[in-house]
């Protein structure tokens, strides 16, 4: 995701069992292995603009679950900070609190712009490390890889397969996606790491994508061609496994691209994720989580661009509870 439109990270110190919802993770239990256990709904935080209250959205809105944006390469080495330019610890005070206000979190590298470790990392150990120094860092074992930049595909997942071998890591693919899908060359990271027995769940950015139709709409479209795809993927898999593999994420109100998701659309997706089992739902960003910028032609990172209540979308996607069944 972009800046304005991009994506997670998350709380270390934010134990699991904080959370009142949680689904079991989707491509984990398609490749058999233990199953991880994260919440069913989180908003984006991005890390580079100011930031909400966490404790205070969580008394207000009932959020239960972050994903903190985004961990790059610190001053372009081989070591996670916060945008690029902010060490791991500056996060803290904030997800120490909104820990206590009952909240979770899950950390997310990668995103739209800045210097990916999975580029400034040189082999494979080195990025596997820089992962878990980031997990550490926060004492979580739930990590987003935002894709959307070239990789070294193979070395990702081997990066990833030393994590999984090493601590079991409920891990995220968020990659681009449009009406057709997935892109080849975004979709090649789920393949391998399919091939490599690495469990994911793929996260679909449905945002920013043009069509002429309904946005809501499309944005089901776009998860019903991914399903197509995680189904040639994990075939020996069950349809409701298939399914918990797929997770959504839109972008509240104006898109970059001009189109727009009001509530109504969101629900759309809502509804789908329902009627499917989809494993969880997320949106960018909790910033923009307010009207206050309602006459705006252009995206913001810090309001929607619609007319909507405070914390709007937050208390729409909290509803969700994912699957009900394994």
């Amino acid at each position: 995701m972009k800046r304005l439109s991009c994506f997670l990270v998350g709380v270390a110190m934010l134990a699991l069992t904080a959370c009142s919802t949680t689904v079991t993770g989707a491509a984990t239990a398609a490749t058999g292995s233990p199953a991880a256990a994260r919440p069913a709904f989180g908003a984006y935080m991005d890390v580079s603009v100011k930031r909400p209250d966490l404790a205070a959205v969580a008394k207000q809105a009932g959020l239960k679950h972050v994903n903190l944006s985004f961990a790059l390469a610190l001053n372009g080495q081989c070591e996670p900070g916060w945008g690029g330019n902010q060490t791991l610890d500056a996060l803290k005070p904030e997800v120490d609190a909104f820990r206590a206000a009952g909240g979770s979190g899950s950390l997310a590298t990668g995103g739209a712009l800045g210097n990916y470790l999975e580029n400034a990392c040189a082999t494979p150990g080195d990025l596997a490390g820089a992962y878990m120094k980031l997990m550490d860092a926060y004492g979580t074992n739930l990590l987003d890889v935002d894709i959307e930049a070239g990789v070294d595909t193979t070395k990702v997942v081997e990066a990833l397969r030393q994590v999984q071998a090493a601590r079991g890591t409920d891990f995220t693919f968020t990659l681009p996606v449009d009406l057709a899908g997935i892109p080849a060359e975004r979709l090649d990271l789920v393949k391998k790491s399919a091939a490599a027995n690495v469990p994911v769940t793929v996260n679909i950015m449905a945002m920013n994508f043009k069509t002429g139709g309904n946005w809501g709409q499309a944005m089901v479209d776009s998860a019903q061609a991914t399903l197509d795809q995680l189904r040639q993927i994990y075939p020996n898999a069950s349809e409701a496994v298939q399914n918990r593999t797929l997770s959504v994420t839109v972008m509240i109100g104006r898109n970059d691209v001009g189109v727009i998701t009001q509530p109504d659309d969101a629900q759309k997706v809502i509804d789908f994720a329902k009627s499917r089992g989809v494993g969880r739902l997320g949106f960018w960003a909790l910033a923009r989580d307010n009207g206050a910028c309602a006459k705006k032609v252009k995206a913001q990172p810090d309001c929607s661009g619609i007319a909507q209540k405070d914390w709007q979308f937050t208390q729409q996607f909290a509803g969700y509870t994912g699957p009900t069944s394994a």
